[in-house]
């Protein structure tokens, strides 16, 4: 019996092998990582401000870890996302469905609050900043978070212009407020980011060719393999946008959410600012 064993075990070997090798590659082994983003002896309260639902994708795995860990999640969303493309729905339509599936991904994450504001998607950059940053900040005194998440404000992700105004309102915000101590800006290692060029419409569109326009490095990386089924929970509540998920996700859908996120393991932040 056990020689029949063997080549078995040997073909498993070199499975692993093969699969820690490519995810070794994906990732970043030099980025620190952490299980949480809090801050000691602080509010347990992290706000995320995002342009459109479905922008909380890129850190879905990070915001189910601090909700399971007690922390209160509040996920801001500047935009219906009435101007997606291809979707089927009227603008009106497809504005009541993207609310609706904000609160979707808020129930999936754990979130305490979902709250969709009507500044129009694709006009973010033109909009009024200190209108804007008046009712954030409004909202900023209300749930009182110590920690704030959202992109970066030099090219967004990946390119869209709504997510760079998102990202330059939320950095000036995390300045002026003393009681936000620390600022996170979703972002992705060189790796990733060769992989995204190649496989991900939205990032060869819109991404700079020279890498000093791109993405901020990584300060810390969060694991989030136990919360694959919630992220790909996620990725079916956004139904209205499974064009867009199909491409910003590659072979989601092909391979188990328990795989699929033990290759994507963790996510990514740049420490933007700190107190």
């Amino acid at each position: 019996m056990l020689p029949a064993l063997i080549p078995a075990a040997v073909l498993l070997g070199l499975a692993v092998a093969g699969f820690l090798l490519v995810r070794g590659r994906l990732n970043d082994g030099a980025v620190p990582r952490a299980r949480s983003l809090l801050v000691a002896n602080a509010p347990r309260t992290v706000m995320a401000i995002w342009a459109h639902p479905d922008d909380e994708i890129t850190s879905a795995g990070t915001f189910a870890a601090l909700a399971g860990e007690g922390a209160q999640v509040i996920l801001i969303y500047l935009t219906h996302g009435e101007a997606a493309r291809d979707t089927g729905y009227s603008r009106e339509d497809l504005a009541q469905r993207r609310r609706l599936e904000a609160k979707a991904a808020g129930d999936t994450l754990g979130a305490h609050a979902v709250e969709v504001f009507e500044w129009p998607d694709g006009g973010l950059a033109a909009a009024d900043g200190e209108a804007v940053k008046a009712v954030l900040r409004e909202r900023i005194a209300h749930w009182k978070p110590s920690v704030l998440i959202s992109f970066d404000e030099k090219i967004g992700y990946y390119g869209h212009t709504d997510h760079v105004a998102a990202g330059r309102w939320a950095r000036e915000l995390a300045q002026e407020e003393n009681s936000i101590l620390r600022l996170y800006q979703a972002t992705l290692p060189k790796a990733l980011i060769k992989v995204a060029l190649k496989l991900v419409a939205a990032f060869r569109d819109n991404y700079p060719s020279d890498p000093a326009a791109g993405l901020p490095a990584p300060t810390i990386a969060v694991p989030i393999a136990r919360h694959a089924a919630a992220k790909r929970r996620l990725l079916d509540v956004h139904a209205s946008q499974a064009k867009v998920i199909a491409d910003v996700q590659p072979g989601y859908d092909k391979v188990p959410a328990w795989l699929y996120y033990r290759l994507f393991d963790r996510e990514y932040f740049a420490l933007a600012m700190s107190r």
